[in-house]
């Protein structure tokens, strides 16, 4: 997900927050300012022709989004057609296999209402250049947001499994994470004789780790052990993905689309995501090369999980403050390997914080879209909720 501090989603729900202050530029950086001038392009024409550029030169294609708006859809439906076209044939996503087979396969009305990070319009959109039984969204994560519905599967496939049995009936009403050591338990107990593969994954198995991961986020001693758990969860799912793909000789250039802070090269602020990292290295392994591009929202609204949430980043990090306020354009792109050597340039020690948080961002990502306003999606998850 795209960090947003609790306590600053409580202190925006309850007080006006002015204009932030965009920090003063040192006169020196004045080549650094002409940098981001220079390097900045209008993502509705020179920067659409710019990231598929990118996208031609590269196997794999990093986007780093903002969750529950409605612009990072609009900007796949306008780079997929041309990338399906270089060669990309699959996009590894933040949802579960499960939910990306059901999403991808499931006739609309039929089965569950996936609830996630996709919609069932988005999963159609990448589809439409593939054949009809041809996989496009390989899910590499686990399973947060329904798993008692992981748990009604596995139960219907063996109805003599009394720990199965059991879990089906905790979660009746549906899912609760206080309610994951118990039900980790009986899945650990069940032996599960009857399994099924969907999406390449063992549907047994992503239970077991969604429950894993979910029973550590419940202690504070043992939440670092989940994120790094979920980290390695969407690594080996990628690689399976992948190696199966390969082996298949359905292999293409991938894209990928994860939460920003899942997609940097290095380590995130919060020193838990390496997922960018493992594959701009794994490019590296495999001959190959990778881009990637992070987007934030200068203002407006996204929607996560049904709740809306204010979308203006600005706060969050300097380096989004200075770019908002440096963008000419209502989704402005800025190419920021122009800035690493200038940046770079200056030791350490003299480094201000806005410095700092500039090196930050521009090791960690190749491309930044800043949008001076998101929308929440809230049409299209209308749409899918009325035909379920």
């Amino acid at each position: 997900m795209c960090r947003r501090p609790s306590w600053l989603i409580l202190c925006l729900s309850l007080v006006v927050v002015a204009t932030p202050i965009v920090p003063q530029v040192p006169q020196g950086d004045n080549p650094i300012l002409t940098a981001l001038t220079d390097h900045q392009q209008d993502l509705e024409t020179d920067g659409l022709k710019f990231l598929l550029d990118e996208a031609s030169k590269n196997d794999f294609f990093l986007l780093g989004e903002v969750h529950g708006d409605n612009e990072i859809p609009k900007l796949l439906r306008m780079l997929w057609p041309v990338m399906w076209k270089q060669g990309y044939r699959h996009i590894a996503a933040e949802v579960s296999p499960w939910a990306a087979h059901q999403l991808e396969f499931a006739p609309v009305g039929k089965g569950p209402a996936v609830k996630g990070l996709w919609t069932k319009e988005e999963v159609s959109d990448a589809h439409m250049f593939a054949d009809s039984n041809e996989g496009v969204i390989w899910g590499c994560d686990i399973e947060e947001t329904q798993p008692q519905l992981l748990i009604r599967e596995l139960a219907s496939l063996n109805p003599d499994d009394r720990n199965l049995k059991r879990m089906r009936e905790l979660t009746k009403d549906g899912y609760n994470r206080k309610m994951a050591p118990d039900l980790l338990n009986l899945a650990e107990q069940s032996k599960a004789d009857v399994d099924t593969v969907w999406n390449d994954v063992s549907l047994r198995k992503s239970l077991v780790e969604t429950l894993e991961v979910e029973k550590n986020r419940l202690g504070a001693d043992t939440k670092m052990i989940a994120q790094n758990e979920r980290e390695r969860v969407m690594k080996e799912q990628f690689l399976k993905h992948f190696r199966l793909s390969s082996k298949a000789g359905t292999s293409g250039k991938v894209l990928l689309r994860f939460g920003r802070n899942h997609l940097h090269r290095g380590y995130d602020a919060r020193g838990i995501s390496t997922l960018g990292n493992f594959i701009a290295e794994f490019a590296l392994e495999e001959g190959e090369k990778a881009f990637n591009v992070g987007a934030f929202g200068a203002g407006g609204q996204q929607t996560v999980a049904g709740k809306t949430y204010d979308a203006d980043e600005r706060q969050d990090e300097l380096a989004f403050a200075l770019l908002a306020e440096r963008a000419k354009y209502s989704a402005t792109i800025f190419d920021l390997r122009f800035l690493r050597p200038l940046l770079h340039q200056i030791p350490p020690d003299k480094r201000s914080a806005l410095q700092a948080n500039l090196i930050y961002w521009a090791d960690s990502y190749d491309a930044l879209i800043c949008y001076k306003t998101v929308t929440p999606l809230k049409a299209q998850l209308q749409r899918e909720k009325s035909a379920n």
